[in-house]
């Protein structure tokens, strides 16, 4: 059984397998293939990779000859035009946005796994690539944004006088929102958070946060059988939105988190709540890519909106590319683990496994999920 991992992008720093789990591979009895200075952003060298039991490949032709292909990101049009007939694909695909990549991954007879649509079960939670990298991204969000502030982040008090903490902002209390939330507080920032499901208020507050939310009838039901967020109906926006206007004011940094899988993200903040705040606040948008939450976010620029720093992040994980390499990595490594027998050391997928079932996208020349067809 041949596995070949592909290098990304030039803008993609992370690479699907680190050396680590390249050797748990290779224990699982496949034959590991990386593509040339793949993980070289990652700070993987070829040489590592060989030592861990992989062999190096140059040209993307070279996947012809893969039962398994794994990425990071969407595989071109290329390299899709490489892959052999019943090979399998695992990695993101941004299925709610790739309906071209789809289709030809179908008629190519490709059977194609999207692992960020992977369900939130307690079995699934070691092969979550979503959790893994939004854990990341949300500590990264505040660790830029305390390098765009030219302010310090704790309170300090010295002889010529003190200097008053931070004040930080979260929207959504998510996975990304709540290690943002974390980071902020151990850099003594004093921070608040926001989110549309009443289950986050405990966890806000767990993490030292102060929980900021309208509270009435329809927050009760705000949470899909998923674990996500609901969109909430235009009523309750307006009332969240004006105590969010009294609180935004008055903060250093707003870190923005909250996205809705196969929608555009909603928005949080408006062009009217940016100018209410104080001239070198921070805004970091990590749900820029999808909209934004913010209404002056542009996905991979920096706008100055009357001296606020609105940062339209851009795929922060890539910024932090070896600790997301080697978390994602072992997320594959774990979904691996589910496809292949452990005495056989062949393929043995269970078509009927809840996990398998949600994250299946093309078979037999099909796309087996109704949402992308």
């Amino acid at each position: 059984m041949r596995a070949y991992i592909l290098k990304e992008s030039d803008s993609e720093f992370r690479v699907s397998a680190s050396p680590e789990s390249v050797k748990k591979m290779v224990e699982l009895g496949i034959s590991v293939n990386i593509q040339t200075t793949a993980g070289q952003n990652s700070n993987f060298s070829d040489e590592s990779y060989k030592t861990s039991g992989a062999d190096i490949f140059n040209n993307t032709s070279d996947i012809s000859n893969a039962d398994i292909i794994i990425k990071v990101n969407k595989p071109t049009d290329d390299e899709i035009s490489s892959m052999k007939e019943g090979s399998l694909f695992i990695g993101s695909l941004d299925p709610y946005n790739s309906k071209e990549t789809l289709n030809k991954l179908r008629d190519k007879g490709v059977t194609s796994f999207a692992m960020e649509l992977m369900p939130r079960i307690t079995r699934a939670q070691s092969m979550d690539i979503l959790s893994s990298q939004s854990n990341l991204a949300g500590y990264k969000a505040v660790i830029d944004a305390t390098y765009l502030f030219n302010k310090a982040m704790p309170m300090m008090m010295t002889a010529a006088g003190t200097i008053a903490p931070a004040k930080v902002m979260v929207f959504g209390a998510g996975v990304a929102g709540l290690q943002a939330i974390a980071t902020a507080k151990r850099l003594g920032a004093i921070v608040s958070a926001t989110d549309v499901r009443m289950a986050a208020k405990e966890q806000v507050e767990s993490l030292g946060g102060k929980f900021v939310m309208v509270e009435d009838d329809e927050v009760q039901d705000a949470e899909t059988s998923e674990g996500y967020a609901k969109e909430m109906s235009e009523e309750f926006k307006l009332k969240q939105a004006n105590l969010i206007s009294e609180t935004l004011a008055s903060q250093d940094i707003a870190i923005c988190t909250a996205l809705i899988p196969g929608k555009k993200a909603p928005l949080l903040i408006s062009k009217e709540q940016v100018n209410s705040m104080k001239p070198g606040s921070i805004i970091i948008d990590l749900a820029a890519e999808s909209g934004g939450n913010c209404e002056c976010s542009i996905a991979g620029e920096t706008n100055n909106v009357n001296g606020v720093k609105v940062v339209g992040v851009k795929n922060i994980t890539s910024t932090i590319s070896q600790d997301a390499s080697s978390l994602y990595s072992k997320n594959i490594l774990n979904f691996l683990g589910l496809l292949i027998d452990s005495e056989t050391k062949e393929l043995s997928i269970d078509w009927e496994d809840e996990i398998i079932k949600g994250i299946l996208v093309t078979k037999n020349k099909e796309i087996t999920n109704e949402e992308f067809i």
